[in-house]
């Protein structure tokens, strides 16, 4: 009785056609992880931007404040002399309107590819900044994968807003599990440098606060007026009519 079987030249085909199979679908695979975690991430800004709207509905259109007031404060905070005095993180602020009691507990400030979303690479265990943002003192709160712009912190209010689908109130956190150049605070400040381009292509400091280039080479933001997107750096900070300094970055 005759038996047919596979010769060496036809598995040596089948195992050819697989490999390349695989060689084309596992990018694709991985593009669609990636996909899925930066519209988690996105997710998580809108819900994020929603809970800001809520509140400041609730507080007679002013944002969550955390220094004391300033009307300019790229002024007026030029060293960042006003933050000596702290009213907590507006991140801990908006607790309840994200049904949350805890920052660190809240999952909707976790990006999904953030390797490092509470600093523990950048913290010691006194909970005080390791890295050149702040050596030797804690985070205002708790760190989280996003932070906050600071042009809102020092009393601002909706009315002074000219444009908030174009003011990015809310960025992601740089944070490569990198102690050296991640960054270690709930906040960053435009007119300190923090949200500049790189310089070229071996600047990996620039942009300071920003984790930038996280998903597909561009990040996720919550602007004042609720909304979130995805777009590039340097979309976001291009200039525009009324926000010369800082483009999306300048909030008035």
């Amino acid at each position: 009785m005759k038996h047919n079987a596979f010769t060496l030249i036809e598995l040596l085909v089948v195992i050819a056609i697989i490999a390349i199979l695989a060689a084309i679908l596992f990018p694709v695979f991985a593009q669609a992880r990636e996909k899925a975690r930066t519209i988690t991430c996105l997710s998580n800004c809108r819900q994020t931007g929603l809970a800001l709207t809520m509140y400041v509905q609730d507080y007679d259109e002013k944002f969550p404040q955390e220094h004391p007031s300033a009307s300019d404060p790229a002024v007026q905070d030029s060293n960042a002399q006003l933050e000596s005095i702290d009213y907590g993180s507006p991140f801990d602020k908006i607790l309840p309107y994200v049904g949350s009691k805890s920052t660190d507990k809240t999952g909707i400030y976790l990006c999904p590819d953030d390797p490092d979303p509470h600093g523990q690479d950048i913290l010691n265990s006194a909970g005080n900044c390791t890295d050149g943002t702040g050596a030797g003192s804690p985070p205002p709160s708790t760190l989280t994968s996003y932070v906050l712009n600071a042009y809102y912190l020092f009393g601002a209010t909706l009315a002074q807003i000219s444009t908030p689908s174009q003011s990015i109130y809310i960025a992601e956190r740089r944070s490569l599990g990198d102690p050296q150049h991640d960054f270690c605070d709930v906040h960053f400040h435009p007119w300190l440098g923090e949200v500049n381009l790189p310089v070229n292509a071996q600047d990996i400091i620039n942009p300071i606060a920003l984790a930038a280039y996280r998903h597909s080479g561009g990040s996720n933001y919550v602007f004042a007026d609720g909304h979130a997107k995805w777009q590039t750096l340097s979309q976001a900070r291009t200039p525009f009519d009324g926000h010369m300094l800082y483009g999306e970055f300048q909030a008035f």
